[in-house]
Formats: structure tokens, sequence, C-alpha cells
């Protein structure tokens, strides 16, 4: 008898599991740790159409990811479990400065738990072009692990493809990405922060941004080192909150089952 997981889907074989992931570490009788990173968080909400929030959407999508790989044998690790951000401390901080703390505190959790893998999972929003739609799954091709980072990335876009079409969800169009920065509206390139390389910031960047050199408590330094994830990675953009069709697919819980089981399934297949 095929045992069912709290989707109703076939358990993923805890073995087989471990087997794919002991290639990015050897720990002996440790279980393999994968850090799942819902993007956004407080008042950064992230894309925000039809109805729906990123900053909670990623955090649902995260969540069934979680359950679906701990069944499966694996050690997972949250950036966040609710609405707030990932740094505990009491900084009064806002604007920049909260979102580049936050984001070093998600790179530093992922270090010390000493993870294999880290999963940044995302949704996508571009309202001056509505037709975009889609899933993209993004890596750097700069780091050291850069191949493992490409195939994890391959595995997972593949994976959520096959698995909402193998319940009768039309494919949607599914690309990797070799992006390693984005430019914003003020014309600024950032690095995507938790799959990027250390890089020096200093204070004239951080003000240029927003952001407070103070608050943030490097005093007078006049630059620091950026942190970075030591482990493979990806940033999974789950359709756009822009488009309809998209859209109707995010509101369907039995998709976002589907596509929670595709990323799980892309994990444990490398």
């Amino acid at each position: 008898m095929t045992r069912l997981t709290m989707f109703g889907l076939p358990l993923l074989l805890a073995g087989a599991a471990l087997a794919g992931l002991f290639s990015f570490a050897d720990r002996g009788a440790e279980r393999p740790r994968v850090v799942l990173d819902p993007g956004h968080a407080a008042d950064e909400l992230g894309a925000t159409e039809y109805g729906l929030i990123e900053r909670d959407l990623n955090l649902d999508m995260a969540k069934r990811v979680g359950v679906l790989l701990t069944q499966a044998g694996i050690d997972v690790i949250y950036t966040r479990t609710d609405s707030g951000r990932a740094y505990g401390d009491q900084r009064l901080l806002s604007e920049y400065s909260a979102t580049f703390a936050d984001l070093e505190e998600r790179v530093d959790i992922a270090n010390a738990a000493r993870a294999d893998l880290f999963i940044s999972i995302h949704s996508n929003a571009f309202s001056a072009a509505p037709d975009a739609c889609g899933i993209e799954v993004y890596y750097n091709p700069d780091r050291p692990f850069s191949g493992r980072s490409r195939e994890l990335a391959e595995s997972i876009r593949a994976s959520i493809v096959a698995a909402l079409e193998a319940h009768q969800y039309a494919a949607p169009p599914s690309l990797i990405r070799e992006d390693t920065s984005i430019v914003d509206a003020a014309g600024h390139t950032t690095p995507y922060f938790v799959l990027g390389g250390e890089r020096e910031l200093t204070r004239e960047e951080m003000a240029g941004r927003g952001g407070d050199w103070e608050a943030l408590g490097y005093g007078t330094q006049a630059s620091i080192q950026t942190h970075a994830t030591q482990m493979p990675g990806v940033l999974v953009e789950l359709r756009y909150l822009s488009n309809e069709a998209d859209v109707a697919l995010l509101k369907d819980d039995s998709a976002r089952h589907y596509m929670a089981q595709g990323i799980a399934e892309g994990i444990l297949r490398v």
C-alpha cells in the first residue's frame, strides 16, 4: 500500500532522499539539513496583487515544502515562521536598514545550521507586463558551488512542472536564470543577497540606499563585508501575482500542494 502524506501525496522515500543529499556534505550519522527561506517580512510585503500578499504566500509555501521534507527524513530550518523579520534583536530599524539586517540574518541562520542547501521561496510580479507568467528559478553562477546550485535549480524547475502536469494543471512557462543582481526603480543594482558572495559595502552606499549605518551598529567603520551563504542554493519565483492565470493557480489550494511537492521532490532528487 502506498503511504500518503497529509496532502494526499505519495510519501517520498527517506532512504533515497538521504542518499541524494549526502553528496552535499559528509555528515556521517547526521541527517541532511535544508534551510527554507520565505521571502519578505513585516512591512516589506513583496508583491501585492489580486488579494494576495507575497510575504504570506511565501511562508505558506515554505511550510508546505517543509512538511514534505521532514517526512522524508530531512532536518528543516526556517529563516522565519511568522510574518516578522528574521532578526530577533531590539534594534529600531526601518526601510533599507531593516531589509539589510533581515537578509544578513537569513544568511547567518543558514551558515550557523551548517545547512546542505538553501532554498529561498518567492513569487514574482511585473505589473507593466501582465502577460508575464510562469516559474523562474535563480542561481548564482559565480559561487564555488555554482554547478550544484544549477543542478538544484533545474531539478526544482522540472519537478514543479511535472507535479502540476501529473494532476492536469497546465504547464506554465518555466526557466532557470543565472542572473546575479536586480535593478530597482531608483537605478540601484543589488546582488541577489541570499545567493551572492561576500562583498564590500561602504557607508556611502548604505546611505545612498537609505540605510542607517549607526543604527545597524557599524559605528565609525568606513565599510563592512557582507555575509554569504556557504552552501548551494536557489531562489524560486513561483508564478506572477500580476498575471490572472498564475494568480488563479496560486489561489487554488491543490495547486499549491502540488507546487510544494515539486519543490520538495526537486530537492530530494539532486
